[in-house]
């Protein structure tokens, strides 16, 4: 494949917004100068996702992903660097050269994943022509869609398509298009035949033959899979026929029509669940965009995590079957537990929301939607209570269901409240229902269990999720005061963060080898985050660093390439830029950046309103830049003074090498302390 040319690499990273391409999977909310969501890359409740616009760049501190636009759109889609590019290039409009070149072969030559979505993608197309174009699409697929009340606009919106009434038709057609039938086959799309002993016959057919197709896609818009409907009356045939678990597609984290819905998801701060295909089709052309679909199946943990991407709040719009929405109950405890705000609205009897909104009108289907929303704990008290009101057996069990679902919400003061409600619906005693409940808990795993009496919610640890902080000096405690991470060794290492000691020393805190990594990033880390800035008048951070320790090379082999691109930089006339050094080809130098450039805390605004002035790192560059320095300098004197060490203990030596290593060290030892002075440290020497 024809590689991208670095000035349109260059194009695409200052054309793309983070901010807009993040917020396509997760809903951010400002908090200070980051932007902050739960973590898309792991389940957590508590949001410890942070993005830097101004940087560019993205960090997890939990999961510890990080990265710029480029990175998380390869972490996000599991694709590769260049295809990362050109999504970003076609969402942007920036052209890129070698697209045109690119030959089939070369789309062949992708990776495993990357075929199967071209090859989905090519098959959404050749439905979508045939439902629109070929005599038996027009009569029969698009003839069902108008009956159903679907106008073109919602067809072409969804890319709804129909699949001849043929066992090779796409075959052929991908075939002849150039597209390997192994893609074919692992997308689902293709079928082989196999004899009773299920030994392949070598026979392949369509797997959707005769039948209206719904692409379905994932939140990037890209097609991952298809459900299809059959338009004959067989008993024998499945109604609805979808693609089978792949690669590219798993039924349990993708819901249908939320690439369509999560803007207006977003925008109105609610998401709609409805369970099929046509339910999302209709209420998204009636006007009510923030919908989509379990598409029939169960709902998952993988969905609820996608629905809180953009927002808390969900209503279940159920069918008017009463079969149906016992079903459905055990489902909605998965949403209560995900910490989400669930409400509930029924239809009449024998109504679903597609056919309910094509009898009665868009308007007043939102009006019925909007007055007959109830919460779903209050619904399901009620709901149980009136079939068990005459029979005290069914009554205790249903009161044992309704704690049970208490016992998902995350929210202590929401439990308090729910369970006041069971008390006066059922007519028994407030403490008499806590009691059960109490009781219902002991029985529950240790990490379930939610006292009915605990005052407020407190944050559950678990393996992913960033541990509590806790500081062993008052130091390390003013720094977080002051909104600066400890955590990180570049940022401890460096020494000069507001509120930090700006003298402290490194030796002191860790062993040797880990000294001399800490020294080398904080030296590398001044270079890439204010390299263009000057630390006196004309002499910029990188020309100072770089001149003051050119002849000091940088042992960690990640950290002496970066250095020494910077520099090769610096002497064809260019400054290091931190967004193009943060979509670097190597991942390597990507994540180091992204860790350099992203912290956990941030000023407090009550500072500035208070005018309290809190002197930034820039602020104290030149200082910041001597202490690095001094730092590394004395970091190598300690290292050569302890190989001196340890060749006067050699016994090998003769008399003239023991005199020469004595000398050595009395002098490295004279200069480690004169480095020491000039950082401000005491080092204790020992007899």
């Amino acid at each position: 494949m024809a590689r991208i040319p670095k000035e349109t690499v260059d194009q695409i990273i200052h054309t793309a917004d983070i901010l807009e391409v993040v917020g396509d999977y997760v809903q951010l909310k400002r908090k200070g100068q980051n932007y902050w969501a739960p973590c898309p890359f792991h389940n957590e409740k508590s949001p410890s996702f942070s993005v830097n616009p101004a940087k560019g760049l993205y960090k997890c501190f939990g999961c510890g992903k990080a990265g710029g636009i480029i990175q998380f759109v390869m972490d996000i889609e599991g694709s590769s660097y260049p295809e990362a590019l050109r999504a970003l290039a076609k969402k942007y409009g920036v052209a890129v050269p070698e697209e045109e070149e690119r030959t089939p072969e070369e789309q062949l030559a992708q990776n495993e994943r990357d075929s199967q979505y071209i090859v989905s993608n090519w098959a959404k197309d050749y439905y979508h022509g045939l439902l629109l174009k070929s005599q038996e699409g027009m009569s029969i697929g698009y003839g069902y869609l108008k009956e159903r009340g679907l106008n073109l606009t919602t067809i072409q919106t969804f890319e709804l398509g129909y699949s001849l009434d043929q066992f090779e038709g796409l075959m052929k057609a991908a075939t002849a298009a150039g597209h390997q039938l192994k893609y074919l086959e692992k997308t689902g799309l293709v079928v082989k035949r196999e004899d009773d002993q299920g030994r392949d016959t070598g026979r392949r057919y369509d797997r959707f033959r005769g039948r209206v197709m719904f692409p379905i896609h994932n939140v990037s818009g890209r097609v991952v899979g298809f459900g299809a409907r059959t338009l004959k009356r067989d008993d024998k045939m499945a109604k609805y026929l979808n693609s089978p678990e792949s690669e590219i597609y798993h039924k349990s984290d993708v819901l249908y029509g939320l690439f369509q819905a999560r803007q207006a998801i977003r925008h109105e701060e609610l998401c709609y669940l409805v369970e099929g295909y046509l339910d999302v089709l209709s209420l998204h052309q009636g006007g009510i965009k923030n919908v989509v679909a379990s598409s029939g199946t169960s709902l998952t943990e993988g969905q609820i995590r996608l629905i809180r991407r953009y927002t808390d709040n969900v209503t279940v719009l159920y069918d008017g079957d009463a079969a149906g929405i016992k079903a459905s109950l055990r489902g909605i405890d998965l949403l209560l537990e995900g910490g989400l705000n669930v409400r509930v609205v029924l239809f009449p009897d024998g109504d679903d929301p597609d056919s309910y909104i094509r009898k009665v009108g868009d308007q007043r289907f939102a009006d019925h939607v909007e007055n007959h929303s109830q919460d779903f704990i209050a619904f399901k008290t009620t709901l149980v209570a009136r079939e068990a009101s005459q029979d005290p057996v069914k009554k205790a069990e249903a009161i044992r269901d309704v704690l049970q679902s208490i016992a998902k919400v995350p929210d202590g003061l929401k439990r308090q409240v729910f369970l006041q409600q069971t008390a006066s619906v059922f007519g028994f005693e407030e403490q008499v229902i806590i009691t059960e409940y109490n009781k219902l808990l002991k029985t529950a795993s240790p990490s379930k269990a939610r006292p009915a009496d605990e005052p407020r919610e407190s944050r559950a640890a678990s393996p992913t999720a960033a541990p509590a902080r806790s500081y062993s000096s008052e130091e390390e405690a003013e720094m977080a005061m002051y909104g600066v991470s400890s955590g990180s060794e570049a940022e401890v290492t460096a020494g000069i963060h507001p509120g930090s000691n700006l003298n402290a020393d490194p030796t002191e805190l860790a062993t040797p080898l880990d000294v001399l990594t800490q020294c080398e990033q904080a030296v590398l880390r001044l270079l890439v985050l204010y390299g263009p800035h000057e630390v006196q008048p004309e002499v910029t951070v990188a020309h100072y660093l770089l001149s003051q320790l050119d002849g000091t090379p940088l042992r960690n082999p990640l950290y002496a390439r970066l250095w020494a691109e910077c520099r090769e930089q610096f002497l064809q006339g260019q400054l290091p830029d931190l967004r193009l050094l943060a979509h670097h080809e190597d991942a390597g130098i990507r994540s180091l950046l992204a860790d350099f450039a992203t912290e956990r805390y941030d000023l407090s605004p009550n500072w500035r309103i208070k005018d309290i002035y809190v002197p930034t790192e820039l602020n104290l560059i030149q200082l910041a830049c001597d202490n690095a320095i001094l730092r590394l300098n004395k970091c190598h004197v300690q290292r050569e003074r302890q190989q001196c060490l340890a060749q006067l203990q050699d016994p090998r030596l003769d008399q003239n090498e023991q005199l020469n290593a004595l000398l050595r060290y009395n002098e490295l030892t004279k200069l480690d302390g004169q480095l020491a002075q000039m950082l401000g440290t005491v080092v204790a020497r020992h007899a």
